[in-house]
């Protein structure tokens, strides 16, 4: 049976197609950014066999809210001419919900802090650079070792220059290791050299200094009050 009234040609509208299932998480309201609405269908619906109508068809079902509006409301009746224009469409409608892509020039403003360990700075730039799509390998490792603090590693970096961030993450983990060892080595040491000044004490010592220290059990004589004469 065909709508009387539907975005759809005619030719989509009237092409018999498979019964799909959509799987309940794959739902747009709106909100999210389209791109990823539209990437997380097409990657069901190539498990379907592939029929342009299919896909047309079966869309409108993962929409809701005021995307389910804009479908059945907000298109011309016959307008879409296929998957590729209804996708352009759904894109440009709800573009203002896209998420900011970050950039690799935004790595620049990383800085290893003071104090801060090689693992925990390596672990953050790790963390940013993964949320960005399009990553320039070169700029990115350029932005790592602008980072470092003066250190072993950024002595290798400027002597042995990565070519991708996954090759100076690698190169990373000896550098690691090492600052790691050191520092338990030198928390071992600090915890048996006693502070400056500090003298160890004598067995039997304590105990003389306590009664060195006590108040002599004997006490001055009180002396007499000279006699009162009275007035003269």
């Amino acid at each position: 049976m065909v709508p009387t009234s539907s975005p759809f040609q005619r030719w989509i509208l009237e092409e018999h197609v498979p019964t799909v299932k959509i799987p309940a998480h794959i739902t747009y309201d709106g909100t999210s950014d389209p791109k990823d609405h539209i990437a997380s269908y097409e990657g069901h619906m190539y498990l379907n066999p592939r029929s342009e109508a299919t896909w047309c068809k079966y869309f409108p079902t993962t929409l809701k809210g005021v995307a389910q509006s804009w479908i059945t409301k907000g298109l011309k009746e016959g307008s879409v001419t296929g998957l590729s224009d209804l996708a352009n469409k759904f894109k440009s409608k709800f573009s203002t919900s896209n998420r900011r892509e970050k950039t690799t020039a935004e790595l620049m403003g990383m800085q290893q802090v003071e104090d801060e360990s090689l693992r925990h700075y390596l672990t953050r730039f790790s963390n940013e650079s993964s949320g960005i799509t399009s990553l320039d390998q070169s700029l990115a490792v350029f932005a790592l070792r602008n980072g470092l603090q003066a250190g072993k590693f950024l002595d290798f970096m400027v002597m042995h220059p990565p070519q991708t961030l996954e090759e100076a993450l690698d190169a990373s983990d000896k550098f690691i290791r090492v600052e790691e060892w050191n520092k338990a080595k030198l928390q071992s040491q600090s915890g048996l050299v006693k502070p400056r000044g500090q003298q160890a004490e004598v067995p039997g010592s304590r105990k003389g200094k306590a009664k060195a220290s006590e108040p002599p059990s004997t006490t001055e004589p009180k002396k007499d009050k000279a006699p009162y004469l009275g007035k003269f």
